[in-house]
């Protein structure tokens, strides 16, 4: 996984060199608290020869300084160009939206935070500016994806600990869903004696066929009016579904294979794919 490096931490940039190295330094350290989550790499967008941190002293600068030499070639290691992989889905994303955020009445436009958003990653942030001190940003985007989203990037060691930086920890793992071992036929089906039961079994028993359905749980109230197959998520793994191609109303929760809210998102997905 890859943290991305927010450009604008460094407008402005560090009054002098004193300032601009112990900048650097933070920044090094909450990389390091960074890998301990299985961080990495860093990806920017421009060369380090162009990335100024103080006036005439550039992060190439501070590479080279024999001084900081073990900081320096660390850094280096951990650099990947360019932001955004050619002809990725991400790519053609980045072009069909501008990202900002805002500092008081400022709209500030983002290069570094959008692709935060679009790899679902974490930014990390030079610490030269007290605006970097927060881990959660908004930002704003207009195009395709308008709308506005949090994001997340780190500029203190003790970010890495906060709840927003663990909560986004489901966000970056790749999704990896597990089957129930339970046959088909014996898995519970739990149904009220409401009128409608038998179409609602009928389709239960279809969903048991899926490896990601463990049981079904419960029918639900009757809803006429409800349009959505899934109704509602949970991070436990709880499923609403409602038979949207019936004018009955008619609909049952189960419990999937999901462990956390991405895994469950995913289950829900496949699911109506299969059977809406």
């Amino acid at each position: 996984m890859e943290l991305i490096f927010n450009e604008q931490s460094v407008v402005p940039c560090a009054d002098d060199l004193s300032a601009a190295c112990s900048a650097v330094i933070q920044f090094i350290k909450t990389y390091k608290e960074a890998e301990k989550h299985e961080f990495r790499r860093i990806r920017y967008e421009k060369s380090f020869d162009r990335i100024e941190l103080a006036p005439d002293f550039t992060l190439n600068d501070f590479c080279c300084n024999p001084k900081f030499r073990t900081y320096g070639g660390l850094l280096l290691g951990l650099a990947r160009h360019p932001f955004i992989e050619n002809d990725s889905p991400e790519e053609s994303r980045f072009i069909n939206n501008d990202f900002y955020i805002k500092r008081g009445d400022c709209e500030i436009q983002v290069e570094g935070l959008g692709i935060t958003y679009l790899y679902k990653s974490i930014g990390i942030s030079f610490c030269i500016d007290s605006f970097w001190e927060q881990i959660r940003h908004r930002l704003y985007v207009k195009g395709t994806e308008a709308g506005e989203y949090d994001v997340v990037a780190i500029s203190h060691p003790e970010h890495c600990n906060e709840a927003d930086f663990l909560k986004h920890k489901e966000l970056w793992k790749p999704i990896e869903l597990v089957e129930s071992k339970i046959d088909p036929i014996n898995k519970p089906i739990a149904l009220r004696d409401d009128h409608g039961k038998d179409k609602l079994l009928a389709f239960a028993r279809r969903l048991c066929h899926s490896p990601y359905v463990v049981e079904i749980v419960n029918s639900i109230p009757y809803n006429p009016h409800e349009s959505l197959f899934i109704r509602t998520v949970k991070d436990n793994g709880l499923i609403e579904i409602v038979l949207t191609n019936t004018d009955k109303g008619l609909g049952l929760v189960l419990q999937s294979t999901g462990r956390n809210m991405q895994e469950t998102q995913e289950i829900a997905k496949i699911l109506e794919e299969q059977y809406s």
